[in-house]
């Protein structure tokens, strides 16, 4: 037997080749891609043989910034900007005080279902509060793959009580325990100051992590800065060196022309959630000049309180009709937005030699959409090929039929192989009923 799996007569779309769409299979073995192949499978080379014809195949899509913590809170933030959710939702903490950890470790696990579901196999979880080795649980049980981003601070309201080393050790050694990408959070714009930034930065380098912080995220944040400082907070972190390529800001809504040179120059990576900002009315970032500039920018969704969805088809349509409006018709291409949602994101998490493309050697971390149906029909291939078109602006997660991660085959016909999902929705719907009654 030649494979353990074998994917057959799919429509083959990656960044290696230029997004150049063909007819090919896939043959997976010990979880990685042992083979990408034009043509079709023999059904005798593989012990499990899956016809995908008509199906795109493509690399599994990557969410750099979500809060899982917050889905149980889905709809509750809408008509708010965020610093009107601030205040609105201060009192309870962002509603540590009315729920326990059982409610957001089942919040975590409905985000991550939601998100394999919908075609994504990695997501960064920027946990507003640790849950210890349930953090880890949570994400490892779904079956997606991912990062978990520690807050530095013990409680974000008092930014100079940090994690200590014991603790801070303890997530590191469960973290990669599970094969999970620990990361450090960073502090918030309003707490800027060169000492205490230091301090968090000297930790993430001595513990070789990488470290993420929400950057210039909106106006008042900003405001915030220039009032202390006369700058920005891009050109603040670089005037005291802390940009640098193991930093994931989040966002970075307002970068001047020269704050996207200091970006490149540093390799600070970009992560930006485009219908977020939309929402929240934070603002548009400048993503056609970052990309231009050779800055790495990847998508997110962030939480469910700002977005209410984790599909990142949805933030590759909103990308390109953002920036089309904004910035001109051709401001983007469509090879740029499929970049963030797939390589782009591995390289952000330093993993593009491991995931990102469909290349053998790589894992066998990826999805097929279906294209049987009205809104993805038809279809060209060669020179003037619409699959593509098809993946930025026809496709949602809902189209994703099966979703491969580490050769294991999570979703199967759109069914999540791993969990009972039933049971997380009912407990989540008991969390938001919960925080209703108390609000």
């Amino acid at each position: 037997m030649k494979y353990e799996t074998g994917i057959s007569g799919a429509v083959i779309v990656s960044s290696h080749n230029g997004y150049r769409p063909f007819v090919g299979s896939v043959g997976i073995v010990d979880g990685r891609i042992a083979e990408v192949s034009e043509g079709k499978l023999k059904k005798e080379d593989c012990r499990v043989w899956i016809d995908a014809e008509e199906k795109i195949l493509m690399p599994g899509l990557v969410n750099g910034h979500c809060h899982g913590d917050m889905t149980l809170a889905r709809g509750l933030g809408d008509d708010m900007t965020l610093l009107e959710q601030n205040q609105q939702f201060a009192d309870t903490g962002w509603f540590y005080t009315l729920i326990d950890d059982e409610d957001r470790f089942y919040s975590r696990q409905l985000t991550y279902c939601e998100a394999l579901l919908s075609g994504t196999t990695f997501i960064m979880e920027n946990m507003y509060w640790g849950l210890g080795a349930d953090s880890v649980r949570a994400m490892k049980e779904v079956g997606i793959r991912g990062a978990l981003a520690e807050d530095i601070r013990v409680d974000f309201k008092n930014p100079d009580e940090l994690i200590s080393r014991e603790d801070l050790t303890d997530f590191i050694e469960n973290c990669q325990e599970k094969e999970l990408i620990p990361v450090l959070g960073g502090i918030s714009e309003e707490d800027y100051d060169e000492d205490r930034l230091k301090r968090v930065h000297g930790t993430a380098g001595e513990r070789n992590m990488l470290l993420t912080c929400h950057l210039a995220e909106n106006r008042w944040r900003q405001e915030i800065i220039r009032q202390k400082y006369n700058t920005s907070a891009i050109d603040y972190l670089y005037r005291n060196q802390l940009l640098c390529s193991k930093l994931i800001g989040s966002h970075v809504v307002y970068a001047s022309e020269e704050e996207i040179k200091q970006l490149a120059l540093t390799e600070t990576k970009v992560v930006n959630t485009p219908l977020c900002e939309m929402k929240i009315d934070d603002g548009i970032a400048p993503i056609p000049d970052m990309v231009r500039a050779g800055v790495t920018v990847c998508l997110g969704t962030d939480g469910a309180m700002w977005n209410n969805s984790n599909d990142i088809f949805r933030e590759m349509k909103g990308m390109s009709l953002l920036h089309t409006i904004h910035s001109g018709i051709r401001s983007l291409k469509k090879t740029d937005i499929l970049d963030m949602a797939t390589i782009n994101g591995a390289k952000c998490f330093g993993l593009e030699n491991e995931y990102g493309t469909i290349e053998a050697g790589k894992k066998a971390d990826f999805i097929l959409i279906e294209t049987k149906a009205p809104h993805m029909q038809p279809l060209l291939m060669g020179e003037r090929e619409t699959v593509t078109s098809a993946l930025v602006y026809n496709a949602t997660g809902r189209d994703v039929t099966d979703v491969f991660v580490d050769g294991r085959h999570v979703v199967k016909n759109g069914k999540l192989q791993t969990v009972d999902v039933d049971k997380i929705m009912k407990k989540v719907q008991s969390a938001l009923e919960k925080i209703s009654r108390a609000l």
